[in-house]
């Protein structure tokens, strides 16, 4: 999938390869991309993948024998590593922390440690990339274009909800190409966009609203948990020389405010499986 002005992908770069680019003309965001493009593929299994991540031979050939050969597995995701300092990891897995307003990020910014590879890893989010069953994510319609840039994590939930496992399979590895700690504000290079932080907060709060479905006061809650990667977001807006903090910390707030109103919209339902 491709929505920028000037191409980023051509067929004729890999000859090798039966590849096919659908552009589009306005700008997607991930979720309709991705169903987009889900919808023009036909094989058993389908490998998702952002644009800034890089396989490596270990990528796809485990988690494609584990879906071939367990059919009550429909995704698993390759644990991350930086590219750029592949003796860091980005993260091997994400499980819900216990509170369930946030994720364990496991191993996130440490070393590469053998006790948490070679292992299916227990995750309740699928970013950067994963290998799904085509025939589940059809049986659970997808990515939920109502959270157009954060939908992994829904994803996940709706998948485990009608009985699919899903795992983070540390046999396998990406590669995620951005900045390495040590960079400033370096977790927040992907939010100098304004149109793509606007949805990245919103996403947060629809998200939180389904997994808190019918717990009270759940805009006061939300917003005591959200404090935190708020300020951080703001700290990176004012370090980062790329950002303009003005239009970001803007559709931030607006982000807030538009995400806790849908959520108010999701309030009564029940869009998880509890034990997913």
């Amino acid at each position: 999938m491709d929505d920028s002005r000037r191409p980023t992908v051509r067929r004729e770069e890999f000859p090798q390869l039966d590849l096919r680019v659908v552009r589009l003309e306005d700008r997607a965001f991930i979720s309709r991309a991705r169903n987009v493009g889900l919808a023009r593929v036909q094989s058993e299994f389908v490998y998702v993948v952002d644009d800034d991540n890089r396989c490596d031979p270990t990528t796809l050939p485990h988690p494609l024998a584990g879906l071939a050969g367990d059919r009550t597995v429909g995704a698993l995701m390759p644990s991350v590593l930086y590219h750029r300092r592949p003796d860091l990891v980005w993260v091997y897995s994400t499980p819900f922390r216990r509170d369930r307003w946030g994720f364990e990020l496991v191993g996130r910014n440490l070393p590469r440690d053998p006790s948490w590879e070679n292992r299916w890893l227990p995750t309740d989010a699928l970013p950067n990339a994963a290998v799904f069953r085509r025939d589940a994510l059809a049986a659970v319609g997808g990515y939920d274009e109502r959270m157009p840039v954060s939908s992994t994590a829904d994803l996940c939930q709706r998948l485990k909800g009608a009985g699919w496992g899903v795992w983070a399979d540390s046999f396998a590895l990406t590669r995620h190409d951005v900045e390495p700690p040590g960079a400033a504000a370096f977790w927040a290079e992907h939010s100098v966009d304004p149109a793509r932080q606007y949805y990245d907060k919103h996403d947060w709060f629809v998200f939180q609203r389904r997994v808190h479905a019918g717990e009270p006061a759940f805009a006061a809650r939300a917003l005591v948990h959200a404090a935190p990667f708020l300020l951080t977001s703001l700290v990176a807006f004012l370090l980062r020389g790329d950002a303009k903090t003005s239009a970001l910390t803007l559709a931030m707030g607006r982000g807030v405010i538009g995400g806790l109103r849908t959520a108010a919209g999701e309030a009564g339902k029940v869009a998880y499986n509890p034990s997913g």
